[in-house]
């Protein structure tokens, strides 16, 4: 028995445009058009009926009613015709529609928005306003207490765990005789060393070891020939698993990923802030790289660019690395425009319909883009370029400048069920906003400089403007405090570049987070670390836990008679982790190895 064969969307397609596969053999049964035998008036009549007409008018004829009713009916067929032929277009059927599959999508650009702006003020009641989200820490968060604690939460042992593993491994397919092993110790040293590195700034690298400049510290944690053989095996992935660059799957930063992912995944298990913030950052460098890039509204215009979002307080609960082949859509999201689809990734972690509030700047927003982040339950603010508001009614920029300082004006728009705000205001340059929350009002007042009355004057700002600039600077704030105490290390090689970005912004995170711990638990200000301070905290635990603190010996009588006459201060105190680690205070064995063949004159 033969089986059947199976259709396929061509022969689907030729059933379609087939005429003689309908049940009547009309191809266009139900349009009146396609059809020009269709009289709709004659339909059903019989001649009987005709007849009656006929009569009906040869009664009127005489009175003049007959040329009445003719030129009645000629108008309204005139009408109907026009009105057809305007709404309805006869379709026409050629043999290439009829060859086309019928699951091809003919890649139809979107809709362009049809938007009436009406002048008037964005409200929204309380009950929309109302954050529904939790911002309150987890147990085990609140129970850190040290500041190396805070960094292994964010920098998590896994983490150097696979970067141990991927080091010996490429030490092997590099060179299968080379005996050079790292070890969990050896990564945590040198992390830390890196961070004394950026606290204690000398010419070079190797003067860290040097008898007179040289760092004590380092010194003693590990040699300048083991540090510089770790900065120059230290791996991150396997180089053997890497995808060609013609597969369509080549992933640009395959020798980084691990650790974009493992920091990503740790950041993100911290409770979000209810006001977030999309932003770029820089990670500098001049390198030739196909990922670097070039921004000249940055401190440090070239080097790889980072999508980060972060809360108010600067702390970033994920990053995404630039490198052009990221735009990727999921299965029920829009697909908005590289720019916008960013903040969609990024947005991936927050709770929905929970009322987070998320800022972005103008490279990012789109109305669409407001639109769907309001469905999710996330509302939205951002400044926007007029270009990207369809049938804008705001005055133009011209005609702004010519207003007095602190003029504004607000249109609101209804995009597909959404109320979507636009508020233009004039300070020293004009701005645009775009809210789905925030309008022009409440209007308060603010101080500005005047340099024509060279004095400070008030002016009037709009709420939106209020809002942006009190919540939009998280990113630029951990900027700030990662350039302060910068990892300045130079390598040739891209990943270590990157590696030692996310150790600063790492332990800026850390520091954030310890300071809003110690915010929850009401600890003194005075008693807070400051950035430098717990930098060093934790590079110091990084360089001593897990080792034995030397044998101190007994010091000469010159020697004590100096230190007695200097009363300094104590003894340096180690960190209480490395206090606490539980290594160092137990006994052990001193080998003594006595020649009895000596021997002794008396």
């Amino acid at each position: 028995m033969s089986r059947k064969r199976r259709l396929q969307d061509t022969d689907i397609a030729a059933a379609l445009c087939d005429d003689d596969a309908s049940e009547d053999g009309l191809e266009f049964d139900d349009d009146s058009i396609a059809d020009p035998d269709f009289d709709p008036e004659m339909e059903g009549l019989t001649e009987e009926m005709v007849e009656e007409l006929i009569d009906e008018f040869g009664d009127a004829s005489s009175d003049g009613e007959f040329d009445n009713h003719v030129d009645t009916l000629i108008r309204t067929l005139q009408n109907d015709e026009i009105t057809t032929s305007t709404q309805v277009e006869p379709i026409q059927s050629t043999s290439s529609d009829c060859n086309l599959p019928a699951s091809r999508s003919q890649g139809k650009k979107p809709k362009k928005l049809n938007l009436r702006w009406k002048k008037k003020n964005l409200e929204l009641n309380a009950l929309q306003l109302a954050f529904k989200g939790n911002e309150t820490l987890s147990p085990d968060t609140l129970e850190l207490d040290t500041p190396v604690q805070f960094f292994l939460k964010l920098f998590p042992p896994e983490l150097i765990e696979t970067i141990v593993e991927q080091t010996n491994l490429y030490v092997v397919q590099k060179d299968p005789s080379n005996t050079f092993r790292v070890t969990d110790l050896d990564i945590r040293q040198f992390i830390g060393i890196v961070f004394l590195m950026s606290l204690i700034k000398l010419p070079r690298v190797t003067s860290h070891w040097a008898p007179i400049l040289g760092t004590e510290l380092i010194q003693r944690t590990m040699a300048l020939n083991k540090f510089e053989k770790i900065r120059q095996l230290l791996h991150f992935n396997d180089n053997s698993k890497a995808v060609p660059r013609s597969d369509p799957n080549h992933d640009r930063i395959f020798k980084f990923r691990p650790v974009v992912d493992t920091l990503n995944t740790s950041y993100k298990e911290i409770t979000l802030e209810k006001q977030l913030c999309v932003d770029e950052q820089m990670c500098s460098t001049k390198a030739r790289n196909v990922l670097k890039r070039y921004n000249p509204n940055k401190p440090h215009k070239w080097g790889y660019k980072i999508y980060v979002l972060s809360g108010v307080s600067g702390f970033a609960y994920k990053t995404e690395i630039e490198t052009g082949t990221e735009n990727v859509v999921n299965q029920g999201e829009p697909d908005l425009g590289a720019s916008s689809n960013v903040v969609m990734r990024l947005a991936r972690i927050i709770p929905r319909h929970e009322n987070f509030r998320l800022y972005f700047d103008n490279y990012f927003t789109s109305l669409p883009l407001l639109e769907y982040l309001v469905k999710e339950g996330i509302l939205s603010l951002g400044t926007i370029r007029r270009n990207r508001i369809p049938d804008c009614k705001l005055s133009s920029e011209k005609v702004i400048k010519k207003k007095e300082r602190g003029y504004s004006e607000e249109y609101v728009a209804d995009v597909n069920g959404v109320e979507v705000s636009t508020v233009v205001w004039k300070d020293n340059k004009v701005v645009t906003l775009a809210s789905t929350f925030a309008g022009q009002n409440p209007i308060s007042d603010v101080s500005r400089y005047d340099k024509k009355q060279s004095k400070y004057i008030d002016i009037k700002r709009p709420f939106v403007v209020a809002e942006y600039n009190r919540h939009m600077g998280g990113v630029d704030l951990i900027d700030s405090i990662m350039g302060i105490y910068k990892i300045q290390l130079r390598s040739k090689r891209w990943p270590m570049r990157l590696f030692y970005h996310y150790l600063d912004l790492s332990i800026a995170n850390a520091w954030l987070l310890y300071k809003r711990v110690c915010k929850h638990k009401i600890i003194p200000k005075k008693s807070i670390k400051g950035s430098a301070d717990f930098r060093l905290d934790v590079a110091a635990s990084l360089c001593q836990m897990g080792t034995k603190s030397s044998t101190t010996t007994r010091r000469s009588l010159e020697t004590e008679i100096v230190a007695k006459k200097r009363k300094g201060p104590t003894q340096h105190a180690p960190p209480q982790a490395v206090r606490q680690d539980q290594i160092g205070h137990w006994p052990y064995f001193i080998s003594f190895y006595y020649n009895t063949t000596q021997s002794w004159n008396m």
